[in-house]
């Protein structure tokens, strides 16, 4: 009888803090939050485990956007008793509109939840306006390098190819706009007649459209293989 009162005790302390554990994570909503290549693959397969996730993933980011209202309409009211009234009236007018924004967006997102959780269960159901906006990842954090390496040693099914596609269509994108950033500071040197830093750029220009060249010929090839029977 001894023995079961010392280990009664331990058993609902270590009860005690799984519970806890979980309780925590439950309350922690930036943990179901996906990055934007996830959500743009989940879309993409819509299996019913994919919208439960995404379904997650929505009311967390729901939950940002509401947190972002607040925090410009008191930053807007803030402003509006600045005494610099010319600051004030302007930054209070910005913080109202992004206010706004978060709200709509806030919005959206919880209707993309009920979507989501709906065609989860298997019943047919109608996306909400500007659901393509955050389909595509709008508000999603961007994947991190662990996250982006873990993809590349096991895509394997189309969704993973065409979330690769589009990671590499995305960082062409970018080094286009770098190449034709280093284009025009080249040019301007170059009218000002400053050879050396004119000559740099143009360097600078050229390996950037290469990297685009590469990253858009990766995109291609992740494009096939989400076409290749598996």
């Amino acid at each position: 009888m001894r023995t079961l009162q010392i280990r009664s005790p331990l058993r609902a302390a270590l009860a005690l803090l799984v519970f806890t554990g979980s309780a925590a994570a439950a309350q922690d909503p930036s943990s179901a939050l996906l990055n934007d290549m996830e959500v743009r693959q989940l879309v993409a397969r819509a299996e019913p485990a994919d919208h439960a996730r995404l379904g997650a993933h929505f009311a967390a980011l729901a939950e940002q956007y509401t947190a972002a209202a607040k925090r410009h309409t008191s930053m807007s009211q803030g402003f509006g008793g600045n005494p610099n009234r010319n600051l004030g009236s302007g930054m209070s007018a910005h913080c109202t509109r992004l206010a706004e924004f978060n709200t709509q967006s806030a919005t959206t997102v919880r209707e993309l939840v009920t979507y989501h959780q709906t065609l989860a269960a298997g019943v047919p159901a109608a996306p909400p306006r500007d659901a393509a906006r955050f389909h595509a990842g709008a508000g999603a954090p961007a994947p991190s390098e662990q996250e982006i390496s873990a993809l590349a040693a096991q895509a394997s099914t189309p969704a993973e190819h065409r979330a690769l596609e589009e990671y590499f269509l995305t960082l062409a994108k970018q080094y286009t706009a770098e190449a034709d950033a280093h284009a025009s500071f080249a040019m301007v040197y170059r009218g000002a007649r400053v050879t050396q830093p004119g000559a740099q750029h143009d360097r600078l220009a050229g390996l950037s459209r290469e990297a685009a060249k590469e990253a858009t010929t990766a995109a291609a090839m992740h494009k096939e293989l989400a076409f290749v029977p598996r």
